[in-house]
């Protein structure tokens, strides 16, 4: 039995008489990210071209690495009888599934996050923020401007629990402010993974640049 569809429907999609169809603007740029990651087989690269051609996301961010590798493993964009439009052919997604997976096997084991936020925090000057060895604190090398990890944690949590989060991730996490404290360091790094593209820290607010797919 399928289950309705509830919330937000992810890039490419709008709701219809409670049906998911293909958006008019959305959908040929979801099925080219597609055909691009055949042709080029870089998740990075794919989201360079889009950006190149000024293609946006619904938020109106630029598309980043993160955000390309979600929209390639959400299966129903090959469609669901009763439910969902098909935005791409299954052959097509089969060939960037497999492709995915070859990577995956090829990459061995990944370099080890130590940090929640690591790559993702940059100071108001410009420069990427780092927690040195033996602190709780990201700090900017050049204006030495920090925060304590652990009230960057609140905050972010504090403005996720604004953020209506894509399909995929909400019959899991559907009260994600409540469920943040329990969950593990992996499944945290895997949300901030896949709907962050940014935190700005300034002398006076954080801000958390959530991407909308």
């Amino acid at each position: 039995m399928i289950k309705p569809t509830t919330g937000t429907p992810s890039f490419g999609y709008q709701r219809r008489d409670g049906k998911l169809v293909a958006h008019p603007q959305e959908a040929p740029i979801r099925r080219r990210i597609f055909e691009l990651f055949v042709e080029h087989q870089r998740k990075k690269t794919v989201a360079e071209i889009l950006n190149a051609e000024g293609a946006k996301t619904r938020s109106d961010s630029m598309f980043t690495g993160q955000t390309i590798s979600r929209l390639l493993q959400e299966e129903k964009v090959t469609g669901i009888p009763g439910e969902a439009q098909a935005l791409v052919p299954k052959k097509l997604f089969e060939r960037c599934k497999a492709i995915l997976l070859a990577q995956s096997r090829e990459g061995g084991a990944k370099r080890k996050v130590v940090h929640l936020f690591a790559g993702f925090v940059f100071c108001c000057c410009g420069q990427k923020m780092y927690v040195p060895s033996n602190a709780k604190k990201y700090i900017c090398g050049d204006c030495l401007a920090k925060i304590p990890a652990d009230d960057l944690e609140a905050v972010y949590c504090s403005q996720l629990s604004a953020y209506e989060l894509p399909e995929g991730l909400q019959s899991e996490f559907s009260d994600l402010t409540h469920l943040w404290p329990t969950l593990s360091f992996e499944t945290k790094r895997e949300i901030i993974e896949c709907v962050t593209s940014r935190i700005e820290i300034d002398d006076k607010k954080v801000t958390c640049c959530l991407v909308t797919l």
